[in-house]
């Protein structure tokens, strides 16, 4: 089906790049539907309803509303070509409403609340591998969509190290170290895990319907992280709690940001403002810096 939806689109001249991230887009909704009702879900069984409870998942995230109205604007696409083609009775998009106006809130989130509660995290038996990982990651900087686009083969182990190295979604080398003993086992234990389940995605659920890479239940992971946690658990809430903390507390240099973050100076620029706002009448964090688990 979506071989036939790229030709498609190719011919309407649309470019590459833009065509990769419909068919992402694409794949990942499909693979939500499949889950939300645990079978192999027709194009013909597919409702507004789906729609809907896809982009509240994404919307749960914190994404822009640029980003999500980009993202209905790809599914719309979509649903036009299905039923262009007869797979679908009624192309019920252009009809199809959705708030997209996110709320803003001042932020609350202290990064060192986090790292205080770090190696515990880390070691609770009741936490699966995935929402360590998520929360590691968080904690570290990375966007949601980078998490999902970690492979295997991305992570190294160089002497008392593991090194990063990794192209960012905006063509960005970056490269990280972790030294922590734990957060490397846990590393090794994905990296062993994708293996096992013959693929390379380091964060995976089992490929049930033959895709290479299956989106977690993130609404579950984010209820678990935050019943542990002193707030509530949210990636995109996390990195900017983290750029907060690197800029007004560690008072790191803007080009060392930039390195530790793997952004554009333009972006991690955009990201800053954003960030005051959201911490604006918060008041400088009091905390110290972040001490390494031992």
């Amino acid at each position: 089906m979506l071989q036939g939806y790229e030709e498609y689109r190719i011919e309407k001249g649309i470019s590459s790049e833009t065509l990769g991230i419909e068919l992402e887009l694409i794949k990942t909704f499909l693979q939500f539907v499949n889950q939300r009702y645990d079978k192999l879900v027709e194009s013909h069984e597919l409702r507004p309803a789906d729609v809907r409870a896809f982009l509240d998942q994404e919307k749960a995230k914190g994404l822009k509303a640029s980003t999500l109205r980009r993202k209905l604007s790809h599914l719309r696409q979509y649903f036009h070509y299905l039923w262009k083609i007869g797979k679908l009775p009624v192309d019920f998009m252009p009809k199809f409403e959705y708030e997209l106006v996110l709320e803003k809130s001042n932020a609350t989130l202290v990064y060192q609340e986090f790292v205080d509660e770090k190696e515990r995290v880390l070691q609770d038996s009741g936490l699966s591998l995935n929402a360590k990982l998520y929360f590691l990651f968080a904690m570290a900087g990375f966007r949601m969509k980078e998490i999902e686009r970690l492979r295997v083969r991305h992570f190294h182990e160089v002497g008392d190290r593991t090194e990063m190295n990794f192209v960012t979604s905006q063509d960005v080398f970056w490269q990280l170290d972790f030294v922590n003993e734990l957060e490397r086992s846990l590393l090794v234990q994905a990296q062993e895990r994708a293996v096992f389940r013959e693929h390379d995605y380091l964060i995976s659920s089992n490929n049930k319907y033959g895709a290479d890479y299956v989106r977690n239940n993130m609404k579950e992971i984010y209820h678990r992280l935050s019943v542990v946690l002193p707030k509530p658990f949210k990636t995109d809430e996390v990195r900017m709690a983290y750029i907060y903390h690197l800029y007004k507390v560690e008072e790191k240099p803007f080009d060392e940001m930039v390195e530790l973050l793997g952004v554009t100076p333009e972006s991690l620029t955009s990201t800053l403002k954003l960030v005051f706002e959201r911490y604006k009448g918060q008041g400088e964090q009091k905390a110290g810096k972040a001490q390494p688990i031992d």
